[in-house]
């Protein structure tokens, strides 16, 4: 699936696409030079309800921690100028760096330190960077996605093979159920004594040879 149309699915906007920063109040000037756009920066996407600020970024272009550390940084100076904003204020402990690589896994260790921003480390294929392809099991760390309903349910072909594996006979089935009838196991001066009667067994061994 494409990165960024999940995105888009969830209701977030680029505010690095035409007056979209302007729109939602933000300076982009507070957040780099825009003369000098950094190259690790693909996209900033900002919620529809104004509380969180994704920096989407490539993690193939340095090292994790320098990365990390360099846009925490930027975004350290960019909550100080609009200290005093409401609309920034709301998003001071919902901003994001979601860092996709490509390559070897990198040290993940980053996304437990939560200080200035939240780190998520997914990898991807950037080779085109307007439409980064992650797979099923990495758009799961989007805290946004929304896990399908129809993923939880049950699988038919599978149910059909475990009914296939009861038994039909009604009166084995009433042994198989635990509540109707218990197995109480005794030994007594080295005989085994059970509750089911011998023909009990006998049922229950013609379905095992099935």
């Amino acid at each position: 699936m494409i990165l960024q149309e999940e995105f888009k699915k969830s209701g977030y906007k680029d505010i690095l696409v035409g007056n979209t920063a302007s729109e939602y109040e933000i300076n982009l000037e507070d957040i780099f030079d825009l003369e000098q756009k950094p190259e690790e920066l693909l996209c900033i996407f900002i919620s529809e309800q104004r509380d969180d600020l994704f920096f989407l970024l490539n993690g193939d272009s340095m090292e994790i921690d320098s990365l990390c550390d360099r846009w925490d940084d930027r975004i350290r100076v960019f909550m100080i100028i609009n200290g005093k904003s409401e609309k920034i204020h709301k998003l001071k402990y919902n901003i994001v760096q979601l860092i996709v690589y490509s390559g070897e896994i990198p040290d993940k260790s980053r996304e437990g330190n939560l200080l200035i921003s939240r780190k998520i480390l997914i990898k991807g294929d950037i080779t085109d960077k307007n439409q980064i392809v992650i797979d099923d099991d990495e758009v799961i760390e989007l805290p946004f996605h929304m896990i399908p309903t129809d993923a939880f349910a049950p699988d038919v072909e599978q149910m059909k093979r475990l009914s296939q594996l009861l038994p039909e006979d009604e009166g084995l089935l009433a042994l198989m159920e635990k509540k109707r009838k218990r197995v109480n196991r005794k030994e007594r001066e080295g005989v085994l004594d059970k509750s089911f009667e011998v023909q009990d067994y006998e049922q229950i061994r013609e379905w095992l040879k099935r």
